[in-house]
């Protein structure tokens, strides 16, 4: 069956809408048109770039790209596996590989720097990684974002002698902001770097709304002063997940990561708390610290296309 895709200049939101109500009337479940679909349309910001695929007669697959990033609706986050609409693995993959291609000849042709596809976050079928990683690598994708989760019994063996450790709540917010900014101000963290200084205190003064009363939000002090801090959130009453931890920079490379990430994995084990997973950077020196105590991949969550020409 041929595939045409072909980009909608400008977006019509009228052709979005119709997807998504198709999508809804064959199950698929980020398309519910009470609820989600207005959603969407009003949101979209208006820079965007909107790829649709069809046979000429039936739209078979829809790809939004906008600032970068790669938000899609019955395409590539469901190529292998479920989505009603397209329920042939065969089809999926021809049909998403169409779509994945014209968006990037499109970015190369603007001169655009890269694009990147982010996974349903909860959502993702971890079962499926190593399939995703192969048809994406294909294509040129490689892992960027992942999760890692440990069962928290036991729990590794950690220095419990000084540094202190208490509630993150004991220090003020502005302590708090000072050392965060400390920690991402090398911009080791892609997707707090291109935040601007005021969407980055925004977005920590709303982090810190959500985790301060978490067990397992804690901090390190030595002779009062803070040396980094955890912020944690719950998934469910047995779940716990790791949202911010960072050492201030001139106090890494002493175990002040490993006693204080040991720290909030024990504060949250005595609260009754099963597991605990966390969001890691692939190119990040701390994926190794989770690992030496036991955290281990349980999926990709970003995959990143960058342009040959501007690497």
């Amino acid at each position: 069956m041929p595939i045409r895709v072909t980009r909608l200049d400008p977006p019509s939101s009228p052709v979005l809408a119709q997807f998504l109500v198709h999508l809804a009337a064959n199950g698929h479940p980020y398309a519910d048109p009470a609820e989600w679909t207005p959603k969407v349309l009003r949101e979209l910001p208006e820079r965007r770039q909107v790829f649709v695929a069809s046979d000429n007669k039936t739209t078979l697959g829809l790809l939004v790209l906008t600032s970068g990033f790669l938000e899609t609706w019955g395409a590539p986050t469901d190529v292998l596996g479920g989505n009603p609409l397209l329920p042939q693995d065969d089809l999926a993959a021809a049909i998403h590989t169409a779509l994945l291609l014209e968006a990037t000849a499109w970015i190369e042709r603007e001169g655009e720097t890269g694009l990147e596809i982010l996974l349903p976050m909860g959502r993702a079928n971890w079962k499926r990684d190593e399939r995703m990683d192969g048809f994406l690598g294909h294509l040129g994708f490689e892992r960027f974002y992942f999760a890692m989760t440990r069962d928290l019994d036991p729990l590794p063996e950690c220095d419990d002698s000084a540094p202190e450790i208490a509630p993150t709540a004991s220090a003020t917010p502005e302590e708090l902001y000072e050392n965060y900014a400390a920690c991402v101000s090398r911009g080791e963290i892609e997707l707090v770097a291109r935040q601007t200084t005021n969407e980055r205190r925004a977005y920590f003064d709303s982090l810190l709304d959500d985790t301060l009363s978490h067990p397992g939000s804690l901090a390190l002090f030595e002779d009062d002063r803070l040396l980094g801090f955890t912020l944690a959130t719950a998934w469910d009453e047995t779940a716990a997940h790791l949202a911010w931890i960072g050492i201030a920079p001139e106090h890494r490379r002493r175990g002040n990561g490993r006693r204080l990430l040991c720290g909030a994995m024990a504060a949250c084990r005595e609260s009754g708390i099963e597991r605990m997973s966390l969001y890691t950077d692939v190119s990040l020196p701390a994926k190794s610290i989770y690992q030496r105590v036991g955290f281990q991949s349980a999926g990709t969550l970003t995959y990143r296309w960058r342009h040959a020409g501007l690497d």
